[in-house]
């Protein structure tokens, strides 16, 4: 019974100790005064951590981004794949005689004017886009491919002869013969070996039949382009290859040496073989 009591007025008082306790600690609490806050300093370290993350993480994501739609630019060439062989099959063999992916003569073939858009070129000149990463206007189409004017099924640009002209699907080395791809003017491009390189990086020529391999030496996917040869497959292409490949039948016959490259280019890499 003792025992009993005893213990009741030990948690009797333990019990009022906890509660003066507290009620200590709520009158110590000062109007206006914070408690548990962050220091100044703290906060900019905090800051600087986070900008030191972005930074890091920053150029890997946009390196991933850049990787996607160079993937979904590849896929866009495969889909042009089936359109040039419903064309070419419907037409003996022979591609269309005009310029131009968006004339009526492919339209029948396709439906989504997207796929004359590589993802990393989707705004026009108007909208202040450049080269590399810029679309044209070519008659109703909106447009950053072009075709290999050399497929023709007849001369349909300038300083072109008939015997050059590839003209049908069913030819030879189909593999190094290019027929769409990344192009920076009017839906298509007449190469010749002896086309010089842009100066710089971006540089782009309007209006000429000179030069035309400027169309196509984009740096639009790092060091890249995208391109559809005539054997239906889809690569990248390396910027010093372009001369290398055989836009017309009668390609650098002599094996004559690709152009001095510009300084932007220089460290690229060589695929010329004498």
């Amino acid at each position: 019974m003792v025992r009993a009591r005893a213990g009741a007025r030990s948690g009797a008082n333990t019990k009022n100790m906890l509660l003066r306790t507290c009620r200590k600690k709520r009158c110590e609490i000062l109007p206006g005064k914070s408690y548990g806050a962050f220091t100044l300093i703290e906060l900019l370290v905090v800051v600087a951590i986070i900008a030191l993350l972005m930074s890091i993480l920053m150029p890997a994501l946009s390196k991933v981004k850049n990787q996607t739609k160079a993937v979904i630019c590849q896929s866009n060439l495969h889909q042009w794949a089936f359109v040039m062989k419903m064309y070419t099959d419907d037409n003996y063999g022979l591609f269309m005689q005009e310029l131009g992916l968006s004339r009526p003569n492919l339209r029948a073939y396709y439906k989504d004017d997207r796929l004359l858009l590589c993802p990393m070129a989707v705004k026009s000149y108007e909208e202040g886009a450049r080269p590399p990463f810029a679309a044209h206007y070519y008659y109703d189409g909106l447009s950053s491919y072009g075709h290999n004017s050399w497929i023709c099924s007849e001369v349909a640009a300038a300083l072109q002869t008939d015997d050059k002209m590839w003209k049908t699907i069913n030819v030879r080395g189909g593999g190094f013969i290019p027929m769409i791809f990344d192009c920076a003017g009017f839906q298509n491009a007449s190469p010749w070996h002896v086309d010089e390189p842009p100066t710089y990086d971006g540089e782009f020529i309007e209006g000429t039949s000179l030069n035309e391999m400027r169309y196509v030496c984009l740096n639009r996917h790092n060091e890249h382009v995208n391109m559809l040869f005539l054997d239906f497959a889809v690569r990248r292409v390396g910027l010093k290859e372009l001369w290398e490949l055989k836009w017309h039948r009668n390609w650098n016959p002599t094996n004559e040496p690709p152009p001095d490259w510009p300084e932007w280019m220089a460290h690229m890499r060589d695929y010329y073989v004498p």
